[in-house]
């Protein structure tokens, strides 16, 4: 079947292992994204469009959020908080920020009830500790069609000196995970955050490496739904069109656009941006309404107080 929606790529990995500032790297460092990236959540599933946020409870139900009121959504009784921003990465792929695999202070099933969604994971792994036994076993949890969609980043990776142990880490993790990931990367991601429009210091960070893998893999992602061989051929899937006095071109987003460019250079058929026929572009999955999924009730209003009457009460009275 054709993918009709972006491709959904999760960034997963144990408690402090960089994750969320690979968040950062990606979306671009922001005031929203690092109270989001600091606050004990559920999984975080950001997706692009106009500023609007909810949680989806475990009661099958969205509940209106103020993104003020972070830190009092329930882990007991959340499965997942969804944010809509202006990011010129999130016009590509939804991502899907999972909590730590072992982090103490939560059990692993609120992520794994998330999990099945991915179509491709980002893994951090500390490079100091590179993929320990936890993580392989964790890992060895997941389907194993997803591997190939999946990248393995070895995060920290300048707290390693010298470029003897360097070579010796990258050889023993590539080694240790052969056929469990597309590829690996080692990655310093704080200079990657710092380069700014530096593209050497970008460059030199591995993070221009892992951005061309990642493309590979979004595209790679939507080829897979698309007709098998010998059936009608699908338009061009490009990304979600964006205003630039709205979104900034960060340098992934810069490297995304020139390789997006290569690959459609080849396409007979040149379709305008602001084309919006549907099939001519991907579709990002829609707020739940009334009319197309669970009902929407308030959240903000009844955050004090327990999290269980609330959901209750609410659910019905929708």
């Amino acid at each position: 079947m054709p993918l009709t929606r972006k491709p959904r790529i999760a960034i997963m990995g144990e408690f402090s292992s960089g994750k969320s500032t690979l968040c950062n790297v990606l979306m671009g460092a922001r005031p929203l994204l690092e109270k989001v990236t600091a606050t004990q959540l559920p999984p975080v599933w950001l997706s692009y469009g106009p500023d609007d946020a909810y949680t989806m409870g475990l009661d099958g139900h969205a509940y209106d959020l103020d993104l003020r009121e972070l830190e009092r959504v329930s882990l007991e009784t959340t499965e997942h908080v969804r944010i809509f921003m202006k990011s010129d990465i999130l016009r590509y792929f939804d991502l899907i920020d999972m909590p730590g695999i072992s982090d103490p202070s939560m059990s692993s099933e609120v992520w794994e009830r998330m999990a099945h969604l991915a179509d491709g994971v980002l893994w951090c792994t500390h490079a100091t500790q590179a993929w320990r036994q936890s993580e392989s076993g964790v890992w060895s949890t997941f389907p194993a069609e997803l591997r190939r969609n999946s990248l393995l980043l070895i995060t920290r990776f300048d707290k390693i000196v010298g470029d003897s142990d360097k070579t010796k880490v990258v050889k023993r993790v590539k080694a240790e995970t052969e056929g469990l990931f597309s590829e690996v990367f080692p990655v310093s991601l704080l200079q990657a955050m710092r380069a700014g429009d530096d593209e050497d210091k970008w460059i030199e960070s591995g993070a221009e490496a892992f951005s061309k893998a990642l493309f590979e893999i979004a595209h790679r992602i939507i080829d897979e739904g698309s007709p098998e061989p010998g059936q009608e051929n699908m338009p061009a899937i490009m990304p979600d069109f964006a205003d630039e006095n709205e979104v900034g071109k960060s340098l992934i987003a810069r490297t995304f656009e020139h390789l997006t460019a290569i690959r459609n250079t080849p396409v007979v058929k040149i379709l305008p941006r602001r084309v919006e026929a549907k099939g001519e572009r991907l579709l990002r999955t829609e707020r739940p309404t009334a009319d197309s999924g669970p009902a929407m009730v308030t959240f903000a209003d009844d955050l004090v107080g327990s999290m269980e009457p609330m959901l209750t009460g609410r659910a019905k009275s929708s």
